[in-house]
C-alpha cells in the first residue's frame, strides 16, 4: 500500500517510462509492444517503470510440458522429453531446452532429420553420437542473447530462420539452454511469418519464458527484417509469392 500523500504514476506515465526505456537502449518500439509491457511481466524491465496502478503484471506459469514426478516404475515412463518442449508445426518443428542423455530416446520418437542448436557451447561426446548414429544434419547458429548491452545479430537470426523455413530440413527440433530465450525469438519469428497476430506470439512466448520474460527478446521479434528472408518464405510456401510480411 502507498504512503498517505505519495503520488501514484498513471497510465500514461508508465507509457512514457516504458518508451523512454527503449529509447535509452536504442530500440526502435510499437505502440502494441508498449502496451504490452505494460500488463506483461518482463524480467528487463525496471520495475519502476511498471508501477501504476492501472498496470496488471501477469506472469504465465503453466509449462508447456509439465516437468514428470513419479514414484511409478521407469517402465511406466520409458520417455521423457526435454525441458521446456513443445511442438511448433506438427510432424515438422519442435522446440525444447538443451537436450539431455535421458532425453535421446524421446528424440528418437520424433524421427528428426535437423537439429538447430542457437547456442556456442562444446557438444558433448554422448550427444554427438546420438546426432550421428540417427543420420541427424546439425546446425549450429550462434544467437547471442538479449540482455543488457547485448543484443541479437540480425544476420545470425536470419540464417536461423531459414534454417527453420527449408522443409527440406524437417523434422526439425530447435533448442538453446534453457528453450526460453533464443528459441522463444526464432519461433516468434516464424509465427510472424506464418500470419499470427502479436498477442499470439507474445502469449506463446511467456508461456515457455515464464517469469523469464524479456522485453528485447519480443522486440527483437517485432523489429525482424523479413526482407532477409522472404525469398524462402516464398520458396517453401509459408506465404503466398505476392504476399508481403
Amino acid at each position: 500500500m502507498s504512503k498517505a500523500g505519495a503520488t501514484q504514476p498513471t497510465r500514461h506515465s508508465v507509457l512514457t517510462g516504458i518508451r523512454e526505456y527503449f529509447l535509452s537502449l536504442g530500440l526502435r518500439q510499437s505502440q502494441a509492444l508498449t502496451e504490452h509491457a505494460t500488463h506483461m511481466h518482463h524480467e528487463d524491465v525496471p520495475h519502476h517503470v511498471v508501477t501504476a496502478p492501472e498496470a496488471v503484471i501477469n506472469t504465465v506459469t503453466r509449462l508447456p510440458t509439465p516437468p514428470i514426478h513419479s514414484g511409478s516404475p521407469d517402465r511406466l515412463y520409458p520417455l521423457f522429453p526435454p525441458l521446456n518442449y513443445g511442438t511448433v508445426e506438427r510432424k515438422a518443428i519442435y522446440r525444447s531446452s538443451y537436450p539431455q542423455v535421458e532425453n535421446f530416446e524421446f528424440l528418437k520418437s520424433l524421427r528428426l532429420k535437423t537439429i538447430l542448436t542457437l547456442v556456442d557451447v562444446p557438444v558433448s561426446p554422448e550427444y554427438a553420437k546420438f546426432i550421428e548414429e540417427n543420420g541427424i544434419q546439425h546446425f549450429r547458429v550462434h544467437i547471442q542473447a538479449n540482455k543488457g548491452a547485448v543484443k541479437v545479430q540480425a544476420c545470425q537470426m536470419a540464417k536461423a530462420i531459414r534454417i527453420v523455413l527449408d522443409r527440406s530440413n524437417h523434422p526439425l527440433l530447435i533448442h538453446c539452454n534453457k528453450g526460453k530465450h533464443r528459441t522463444g525469438c526464432v519461433v516468434g519469428i516464424t509465427r510472424r511469418i506464418q500470419g499470427y497476430d502479436e498477442t499470439q506470439i507474445w502469449n506463446e512466448y511467456h508461456v515457455y519464458a515464464e517469469d523469464k520474460a524479456r522485453i528485447l527478446d519480443e522486440n527483437c521479434m517485432d523489429q525482424f527484417d523479413f526482407n532477409t528472408v522472404l525469398w524462402m518464405a516464398r520458396k517453401y510456401d509459408w506465404i503466398s509469392p505476392d504476399a508481403e510480411v
